[in-house]
């Protein structure tokens, strides 16, 4: 029995080396041809790029060898036509509008974008078979308008129905379930443990989000309004009286020709010939880099949820979680390279306290070793989001970012109800008088709940103080912004919160301006992690977990929105007894963001 055994572990860890060996070699093969293998797209003398929306946005690129580009990234739109306005071969653009997940602060980018390379003097158009047929095509219409020239497939509408926020509320299920939540927060505004707390919204919330919607939908009508040259009570007539037909839409001067693919792709695509169709994505890939000796930025992606330890190792261009190890060992590495700026692009909920601190502090080494940060915010930089970007030499934001929620929230739920329902009983012992704290299986003691309350004013203190002092507020100014209100990235630079409105480009300029680079400077953007890390860490993971860890259960796609709403709760699956700097998981016209 002991030789069997012996074969039995000799083929196992056998099979286990090859396996590895097969791993190792594909991401070898990944490092090395990844620049070999992939596509190179030649851009004609006489092109136009096309820059489709239809299935979103990618936050990187995954760089797989022979693979094509896919979804494109804000970097190359914004870059892309940044280099393609004084490009002698690209004669124009054209965007593929009306559908495809899209949110305004993205929107806003493209619309930026949009605006300088029409400096040129080059033709940019939109093509949209409909703006949200049985939907909302708010958002892409607001994108297309940016063009020269809207065409419409006369059998589409426009869908302009503006924006309608809502929240889930959980107490009700919760308390079916017997499940009691002990939550409390700082201060009225933080919407994040209503979602536990209460069966409706209360009062509060619903001032905060109606002020939010109220500031988007402005925005929008008012770019809308310029774009078309109409009176902004024109636009809110289309936005209250949507859907229109495409007949209709083309008589109000919504859009300007009803017309097919394939006859808006001749008039478009006609300045240039019939192969002139070239991807922003694969343009972007193939802007030549700045001389080797050009001054480097440091490019540093935050996205999604704050938590403790490595952000989700994912080759494959998304984010799921924005880890703190992960974002301080970029900050470092950067900071030892001596990089001239760091450019930290948010897009975050929020999440664990502790790890945003954690991240606050490399924000502020890097500045005091003399290294410039600007901050640059996406679709939201929110609670924890926002706290990371405090000490930061400037902070952009686009017009509708979500911004702010400083406030915090801490609790747990407890079980002993829906226990009872199960016919469960639990018992134990302990050592320490407050080692059963964080048990579900019981209330919080008088003394526990006041401990809870008194770390809940000391991070809240600690939160606004450090807004104070990065900000330059003072705390009454700092306070009426705070109380765990979102505002809008246009509000909240009102109030002081925000520096700059804009994007990428924005803060390139900005790390220009604040390292005494002039602004003709060419700089080269260096990624932090590197693709390299990324992939190693994804083996790392995919070795210790097995082959199936990195890949996400279907289960979550049965319902629409559903895997959003996972995304957004992370911090609290993850780290169930962390004290919370996060804002509620909210969905924008159906969608959680």
């Amino acid at each position: 029995m002991g030789f069997l055994r012996f074969v039995v572990r000799f083929i196992f860890w056998l099979l286990a080396l090859l396996g590895i060996a097969v791993v190792a070699l594909i991401v070898a093969g990944f490092f090395f041809l990844g620049e070999l293998g992939r596509p190179q797209v030649k851009v004609p003398d006489q092109a136009v790029l096309t820059i489709d929306l239809s299935e979103g946005l990618a936050k990187t690129h995954v760089r797989l060898p022979f693979a094509p580009i896919g979804k494109p990234t804000i970097e190359d739109i914004v870059l892309g036509l940044e280099a393609a306005a004084g490009d002698g071969r690209v004669k124009g653009v054209m965007l593929k509008v009306g559908r495809g997940p899209l949110n305004i602060a993205e929107a806003q980018e493209i619309r930026d974008a949009v605006a300088r390379f029409q400096g040129s003097s080059k033709p940019i158009h939109a093509f949209a078979e409909s703006f949200g047929e049985a939907g909302d095509g708010t958002l892409h219409y607001y994108v297309a308008t940016s063009a020269d020239r809207i065409f419409l497939q006369p059998s589409g509408e426009v869908a302009t129905l503006g924006f309608m926020v809502e929240q889930p509320f959980l107490r009700a299920a919760l308390d079916w379930l017997g499940v009691k939540p002990q939550v409390s927060k700082r201060k009225e505004f933080k919407g994040a443990p209503y979602l536990f707390t209460e069966t409706a919204m209360p009062a509060p919330l619903r001032q905060n989000l109606q002020q939010l919607t109220d500031s988007w939908l402005t925005q929008v009508v008012d770019g809308i309004a310029a774009s078309r040259k109409k009176d902004a009570g024109v636009v809110r007539r289309w936005i209250d009286n949507a859907p229109w037909s495409a007949a209709a839409a083309k008589q109000e001067g919504m859009v300007d020709e009803l017309q097919y693919w394939d006859q808006a792709a001749a008039v478009t695509y006609g300045v240039a010939g019939s192969d002139a169709s070239v991807k922003i994505a694969d343009y972007a890939a193939q802007i030549p880099e700045p001389r080797s000796t050009a001054p480097r930025v440091a490019l540093i992606r935050g996205d999604g949820p704050v938590i403790l330890g490595d952000s989700k190792a994912d080759p494959f261009g998304e984010s799921n979680n924005l880890g703190s190890d992960t974002i301080v060992k970029a900050f470092s590495d950067a900071i030892d390279d001596r990089v001239r700026a760091i450019i930290f692009r948010i897009d975050s909920p929020g999440g664990s306290y502790v790890a945003a601190d954690a991240i606050w502090r490399e924000v502020v080494r890097a500045r005091e070793l003399g290294i410039p940060v600007i901050a640059s915010f996406g679709w939201e930089a929110a609670s924890g989001g926002y706290f990371v970007a405090v000490p930061a030499t400037k902070i952009v934001a686009q017009p509708g970012t979500i911004t702010g929620s400083i406030g915090v929230f801490a609790g747990k739920p407890v079980l002993t109800d829906l226990w009872a329902n199960l016919n469960i009983h639990f018992e134990g012992v302990q050592a320490g008088a407050a080692a059963g704290t964080n048990s579900v299986n019981r209330d919080y003691s008088p003394q526990e709940w006041a401990r809870l309350e008194r770390r809940l004013d000391e991070i809240y203190a600690d939160f606004t103080g450090k807004v104070a002092e990065g900000r330059k507020l003072a705390p009454d100014k700092v306070e009426e912004a705070a109380k765990g209100q979102i505002w809008s990235g246009a509000d909240a630079k009102a109030r002081g919160l925000v520096d700059e409105l804009g994007g990428l480009s924005m803060a390139i300029r900005l790390a220009k301006q604040e390292s005494k680079l002039a602004q003709e400077t060419a700089v080269t953007l260096v990624s932090y992690p590197s693709e390299e890390e990324r992939w190693e860490q994804f083996l790392g993971e995919f070795m210790a977990s097995g082959a199936t860890a990195p890949v996400l259960s279907d289960s979550a796609a049965l319902l629409p929105g559903a895997q959003e709403l996972a995304r957004e709760l992370q911090p609290l699956i993850a780290q169930p007894d962390a004290v919370l700097l996060w804002s509620p998981p909210i969905s924008v016209n159906g969608r959680f963001e």
